[in-house]
């Protein structure tokens, strides 16, 4: 009886092992090293999802914002990759002003998840400058540079109009150029001591104390030629040098 009953025992034990080890397998293979953020996705949803944590999450994705985006690429630490080959190497891109990975990929033909296994320097896929070299994968060719390979820290040449001036993000985070003032669309990033051309003319203060002021893009994005550029937030706090109110 005894013999019979720690039989039991064991079988029962080996079936929730086996049941918990399925689920395990089951989060993992929902989630790859690198995640697509889709519309309706949060930070706490993905967590759930990966088996993970919200603080995990941000802090393998240095620079990452309070909000995310539909087409963001976000790094996933649990996820699990089997060892992949060595990634060889093919031609460099040099990185235009309003280049996102999504540009480039199109661009270049090169998958996001392509680009982001032989760029492994690029700890945030959401964040890439103008200048900025990156490998493309073998076989893929680079399209015709339509800037100077090695691009000054401004624009050459100043915007027609005489009401835009040069201002310097000096937020070590980096900034977004959104589609609007206030708004959650983001055409591009703005990173740190990077020059852009805003509209004295165009500057919009909302109710909740904020300032925004239109900026100039290198290149049309999404339909857009110029986009919006937070300069201080509600609580007074500066992004840029000179500072705008």
């Amino acid at each position: 009886m005894q013999k019979r009953s720690f039989q039991l025992i064991l079988v029962l034990a080996l079936l929730v092992t086996s049941f918990a080890s399925a689920g395990g397998a089951r989060a993992w293979a929902q989630c790859p090293t690198y995640i697509t953020v889709q519309w309706g996705d949060t930070l706490g949803g993905i967590a759930l999802m990966c088996d993970t944590t919200v603080d995990a999450i941000r802090a393998a994705n240095p620079g990452l914002g309070w909000w995310l985006y539909a087409g963001q690429v976000l790094y996933i630490p649990t996820g699990y990759t089997p060892a992949p080959p060595q990634p060889t190497y093919g031609r460099t891109y040099t990185v235009q002003w309003g280049d996102t990975l999504g540009i480039i990929s199109k661009k270049t033909g090169a998958s996001v998840a392509a680009l982001l296994a032989v760029n492994p320097q690029i700890t945030n896929p959401s964040l890439i400058y103008a200048g900025q070299v990156i490998y493309l994968p073998s076989g893929v060719s680079a399209p015709p540079p339509s800037y100077p390979t090695q691009p000054p820290a401004y624009p050459t040449q100043a915007p027609s109009k005489e009401s835009f001036r040069l201002v310097k993000i000096t937020y070590k985070g980096g900034l977004y150029i959104r589609d609007c003032a206030g708004g959650t669309n983001i055409l591009s990033s703005a990173v740190l001591k990077t020059y852009w051309y805003y509209n004295t003319g165009n500057i919009q203060r909302l109710g909740d104390g904020s300032v925004w002021v239109e900026v100039k893009l290198g290149e049309q994005i999404n339909g857009y030629w110029r986009g919006w550029m937070l300069v201080r937030d509600g609580l007074g706090n500066y992004f840029t040098s000179p500072r705008i109110d």
